[in-house]
């Protein structure tokens, strides 16, 4: 696979920085909402990528579950599909590695969950038949993407695009958006506990 590369650190945080210019803010706000009124419902949030997107998703729910919930009275039901290694490794043993995140989110999402999709690529196989399943039981769509968005930007709802080919940087501003949201959330949580 052909990577972008940075020769240099100032390279490399001054393309970060020239990209934190041209995000779409309000999408990443969308997201919280989003993520907000599945709180509110007691809906869940299915998490998933491959790579560096697998830690990524791991790390969004730890933002969802603890820092989204730390001021009140819980955080958001939140799973990542890719940190269960035992599921991973049966479901591509047994099947095929193109149904390790479908195959557990036939079980575990229902309408109104949301299904957040990161792949730098946006063509991951796994991640599109993923998110094909989702669409079909009536779940929302998240698509964390980079590069031209690949297939995965057309079958989202709502897409947070970082228009970059470095894996690396696309990867870092992904987990920044999961911190993001997770402070968003925070906030939401606290005054809605408030009210309440």
């Amino acid at each position: 696979m052909s990577r972008i590369m940075c020769k240099s650190a100032k390279e490399y945080l001054d393309t970060m920085g020239r990209l934190c210019q041209i995000i779409d803010y309000s999408v990443i706000d969308a997201f919280a909402k989003l993520l907000f009124t599945a709180w509110q419902e007691n809906r869940q949030v299915l998490v998933f990528g491959n790579g560096g997107s697998a830690c990524t998703s791991g790390h969004f729910v730890i933002e969802l579950l603890m820092t989204a919930g730390c001021n009140g009275p819980r955080g958001l039901r939140a799973i990542a599909l890719s940190d269960n290694i035992g599921t991973l490794t049966a479901v591509s043993n047994d099947w095929s590695y193109e149904k390790i995140f479908s195959y557990p989110l036939r079980s575990y999402g229902q309408p109104g969950d949301i299904a957040v999709a990161i792949s730098g690529s946006g063509n991951s196989p796994n991640v599109l038949q993923a998110v094909e399943l989702a669409k079909a039981k009536g779940m929302k769509v998240v698509a964390l993407t980079g590069f031209d968005g690949g297939k995965l930007k057309d079958l989202a709802d709502l897409q947070i695009h970082i228009p970059n080919d470095n894996y690396g940087i696309i990867e870092d501003l992904h987990l920044s958006v999961g911190h993001i949201v997770g402070q968003i959330l925070n906030h939401a949580i606290a005054a809605d506990s408030k009210t309440t």
